[in-house]
């Protein structure tokens, strides 16, 4: 047991770095839930700068009515001034009503009632044209139905005025399923993260000539060498996503159920390949500041190239094309799936064969990381 007893000797330096991952990963599941989880509803607040060149009632009820909901801020109609005041979004949107826009207005004209001032396109843009025009439209339906212009004016004013209650709603079949799907959505770059950054240094600490030696001179059999070493580095894998699991249990609220055992399941799958490539780095004898560069880039780049953290239906079918050849790919389709979070209707089939590919991964890269093996021994 002195093999087994010294791996895990070594493991110890490397729990830290563990934690560090699991608090990442932490943060970004209370991430999604803050941002998911919103019940709550408020009108747009635009900053407008409104000039009345018409000074006439009509013009007078215009600015009361854009006072209501909006922030009204006051400007020097100075063109240098108000670029300035743009540019820097004290105010985003600048109207003038220009001289004989209650005439028109009477007379059922709409072009020339306006001009408007803003620096680019934007949703606060074209939500202050949206304003005044819902405003002309509806004094115009009113005037058309035979009612003076005042008093059309007004009408619109509080039909605009009404307000919508908004409610939210929560359906029961998101329950338990749902509060998984986003932990298993984002669990394969904790897995690669703390697997890849745990198991390797450890590996490559047993893998060096001076340990080497000191096995050898002890009675300890060359084959339990290698017995202890896959033991231990075997729980010592298990540990991990045991811990993990745990953590989904939690926020799961319970123990897992129907479908979301195919998700445990195919967690177990990338947990293989995560550890292939823990063995492949290992025997590349990647150094403690490579790996973790080595680390993040494969983690962040299948996290975003494979649809973990961007939905794989807005992915381009060219990076989609690339993604493919990545094991977390064929993990998150089959996480989709089974946990409703793409468009494809739970197909078992289909997930079966997702999970067989990942485990085809792992034993490619088993493969080389054993190849690599007996040419530094042959070296």
């Amino acid at each position: 047991m002195q093999v087994f007893k010294l791996f895990f000797r070594i493991s110890k330096t490397k729990w830290l770095s563990m934690l560090v991952y699991i608090g990442i990963f932490l943060m970004i599941l209370n991430f999604t839930n803050v941002s998911g989880e919103s019940n709550s509803f408020a009108t747009s607040k635009m900053a407008l700068t409104v000039y009345d060149k018409d000074n006439t009632t009509a013009s007078r009820q215009l600015c009361e009515y854009l006072k209501k909901d909006n922030i009204i801020v006051d400007f020097e109609d100075d063109n240098d001034k108000l670029i300035d005041a743009l540019y820097v979004t004290s105010t985003n949107y600048v109207i003038t009503i220009n001289e004989g826009y209650q005439d028109k207005l009477s007379k059922g004209e709409t072009d020339g009632l306006f001009s408007t001032r803003y620096l680019h396109d934007s949703y606060t843009n074209k939500l202050a044209d949206s304003t005044l025009d819902t405003y002309v439209s509806t004094v115009k339906a009113y005037m058309a139905g035979g009612m003076e212009l005042s008093k059309a004016i007004d009408a619109a004013a509080e039909a605009l005025s009404e307000k919508t209650d908004v409610t939210f709603e929560t359906f029961s079949n998101e329950s338990s399923q749902s509060k998984a799907a986003s932990f298993f959505n984002y669990l394969p770059y904790a897995l690669l993260s703390m697997i890849v950054s745990a198991l390797c240094p450890v590996i490559v600490a047993m893998n060096k000539k001076e340990v080497g030696f000191r096995t050898k001179c002890s009675s300890i059999k060359t084959s339990s060498v290698s017995v202890q070493t896959i033991a231990a580095s075997s729980i010592f894998v298990v540990i991990i996503w045991l811990i993990l699991m745990a953590l989904g249990i939690g926020k799961n609220g319970g123990m897992f159920s129907g479908n979301m055992w195919y998700a445990v399941l195919n967690s177990v799958a990338f947990t293989l390949v995560c550890v292939a490539i823990a063995l492949l780095f290992a025997e590349l004898g990647v150094s403690d500041n490579a790996l973790s560069f080595l680390t993040q880039v494969l983690g962040l780049g299948m996290a975003f190239l494979c649809g973990m953290f961007v939905p794989m239906e807005t992915l381009s079918s060219g990076v989609l094309s690339v993604a493919r050849f990545l094991p977390a790919f064929w993990y998150v389709k089959a996480n989709n799936m089974v946990c409703g979070l793409g468009s494809e209707q739970f197909k078992l089939s289909t997930v079966m064969m997702c999970i067989g590919v990942q485990v085809l991964f792992a034993a490619a890269i088993f493969a080389v990381s054993l190849i690599v093996k007996k040419q530094k021994k042959a070296l």
